[in-house]
């Protein structure tokens, strides 16, 4: 796929680390692209960061503010009417980088909690039914960025960190593998979706910075059968694979996977 001034790529959370990174390679190729955000300044900002400059930011960009519990918010950033038409455009492609934030409980019990355990699934019900309302005949495919540790073939988090990291993560896992669940059912040939991508990256380490990446080419990839096993990926490398090897070719080679991403 290459950069067109018609066909556009939708993004949700686009503030974290992974989508971020993607975003702006996909800014830096001349793309143009749709982001759902709380706060549109505190994503302005993020990219001022990264790199990109305001003309960019402004004439490759529309930030529909909200959040992903609004319908009416998530089909702006899905949709675009085409100029002097009634014909509806939607995205060609959908990134979801949706998550929960990590809070610190006075509890022995349950130490780590996330401020909304199930918002993966709920973002991903949300998209499914705003497209569904929109009824267009052109369908995006979809790309979710999941969690490692989701998988039952092999363990990627080292050994002496793997009882604390799934126990702090049980609630997410749970909610990703929801995630994963609907997305795959609505990925058939009469769902809302024209494939999909899941993502599985290994212990996120670093930020979205894209100069402090090592390089999406040097990650070892494999897919959930035969994974590609190890501790720690940097965020900013996860989000230029998914530019590289779904966004720039549309991705159609690796829909039905779950790919699982490591250094």
């Amino acid at each position: 796929m290459s950069a067109s001034t018609t066909q556009f790529i939708a993004f949700f959370g686009a503030t974290g680390g992974c989508t971020n990174a993607c975003l702006t390679h996909t800014l830096q190729a001349g793309f143009q692209a749709t982001a759902l955000a709380r706060t549109p300044s505190k994503l302005t900002n993020m990219l001022l960061e990264q790199g990109l400059s305001q003309a960019v930011i402004d004439s490759q960009l529309t930030i529909i503010k909200g959040d992903i519990a609004n319908i009416a918010a998530i089909k702006a950033v899905l949709t675009k009417n085409t100029f002097g038409t009634d014909h509806v455009q939607v995205a060609s492609q959908i990134i979801s980088g949706v998550g929960g934030t990590p809070v610190l409980n006075k509890s022995v019990t349950k130490p780590v909690t996330i401020d909304n355990p199930e918002i993966c699934a709920q973002a991903t019900r949300n998209i499914v039914q705003a497209l569904t309302e929109i009824k267009a005949h052109d369908r995006p495919s979809i790309t979710v960025i999941s969690t490692t540790g989701v998988s039952d073939v092999k363990e990627d988090v080292p050994f002496w960190f793997r009882f604390l990291y799934h126990y702090m993560l049980a609630d997410p896992h749970v909610d990703k593998k929801e995630m994963e669940r609907i997305v795959t059912e609505n990925s058939s040939s009469t769902g809302v979706f024209r494939g999909s991508v899941i993502i599985r990256p290994s212990l996120l380490v670093s930020d979205q910075n894209i100069k402090k990446g090592k390089g999406w080419k040097k990650l070892r990839v494999g897919t959930e059968e035969n994974p590609a096993i190890g501790y720690t990926v940097g965020r900013q490398d996860v989000g230029e694979w998914i530019f590289e090897q779904v966004i720039k070719t549309g991705g159609e080679s690796h829909f039905g996977q779950r790919i699982t991403l490591t250094k």
